[in-house]
């Protein structure tokens, strides 16, 4: 997710530069907000629904068990990013009405501070200061109001993509390291798992839950630091399949767990739900996402085609 936001804050600094922090906070709200509200009252109830269905909701019929959650049992589920993104937008759009020199300072200050063995040190200790403090206090709550953990942990994730998207110098000094990184995300990633493998989190004395917090940052920077190096080295031009999936990518995120759910629901009761069973999941998850969009695509262009020939038929012959 801080690879997600990383991104995200990216592609919003991009859009800086052919709009106002006006017109980035109405695009984003009528694309983010909307998409949000209809999941959580339509896409998200199906896959709750089934999920806890043997346990609570059998006695329920599925519209007694939607009105109960609208009135009172709504969930986010996965579209809290959706929410949390909208809202590091709006923080983002409000830094520039003090005028463009403040983003720009910042931007020129967390460049320079990230060079050398700072790029690596400086935001693991943040990261695993947040996890350290906040976490055991708060937890990850996905609650907007309080998730105070996540908040300190992708909020700053969004602002550094922001911040950095322009500066060359970021980009040739993790392009330097991009190896170096790889191997410290390898090495952390391959740790963490043997760990909680081989030993019960509930017996991790207080000193290897620091280092365990402090290994998982290492992992979630370094990571993010070599997918970002290696993709900018690998996509330098155009590419007609990403420009595809950039514009679908919305589409895919807000359906594809109720997708998974369901059809694990379907393959459990059918008694077919194994470990293989993920395999078939995907694909069958991928190719609904896809037809979806395709459907989607298809209503957008009629619905063009009719208001253009509506409003051609409205006008004086």
């Amino acid at each position: 997710m801080s690879l997600l936001f990383f991104i995200s804050g990216i592609v919003t600094a991009s859009l800086f530069e052919r709009r106002s922090a006006g017109e980035i906070r109405s695009a984003r709200s009528r694309q983010l907000l909307p998409p949000f509200i209809f999941g959580v009252l339509f896409i998200v109830p199906p896959q709750i629904y089934v999920g806890q269905y043997d346990s609570f909701w059998e006695r329920m019929t599925y519209w007694e068990f939607w009105t109960y959650y609208i009135h009172g049992g709504i969930q986010f589920e996965h579209l809290w990013f959706l929410l949390y993104l909208w809202f590091y937008t709006l923080v983002w759009s409000l830094m520039h009405r003090f005028g463009p020199h403040v983003p720009d300072k910042l931007s020129a200050s967390l460049a320079g501070t990230l060079r050398g063995r700072w790029l690596l040190l400086l935001p693991v200790l943040y990261l695993t200061a947040a996890r350290t403090t906040l976490y055991p206090a708060f937890g990850e709550t996905l609650d907007f109001m309080h998730d105070y953990c996540a908040h300190a942990v992708y909020l700053p994730m969004f602002l550094a993509g922001a911040l950095l998207a322009g500066h060359a110098s970021f980009w040739q000094e993790i392009d330097r390291c991009k190896w170096r990184c790889a191997l410290i995300s390898l090495f952390s990633g391959t740790l963490l798992a043997a760990v909680v493998l081989t030993l019960p989190r509930d017996q991790w004395p207080p000193e290897m839950l620091i280092a365990m917090r402090m290994i998982r940052s290492m992992f979630q920077w370094c990571t993010l630091l070599t997918i970002l190096a290696f993709a900018r080295r690998l996509i330098t031009r155009p590419n007609p399949v990403v420009a595809y999936l950039n514009r679908a990518v919305l589409t895919y995120y807000v359906l594809h767990q109720t997708f998974i759910v369901l059809l694990a629901y379907l393959l459990k009761h059918s008694g077919l739900l194994q470990l293989w069973s993920s395999i078939p999941v995907l694909l069958a998850t991928c190719l609904l996402c896809a037809m979806s969009y395709e459907l989607k695509r298809f209503l957008s262009a009629l619905a063009n085609r009719l208001h253009r020939s509506s409003g051609l038929a409205d006008q004086p012959s």
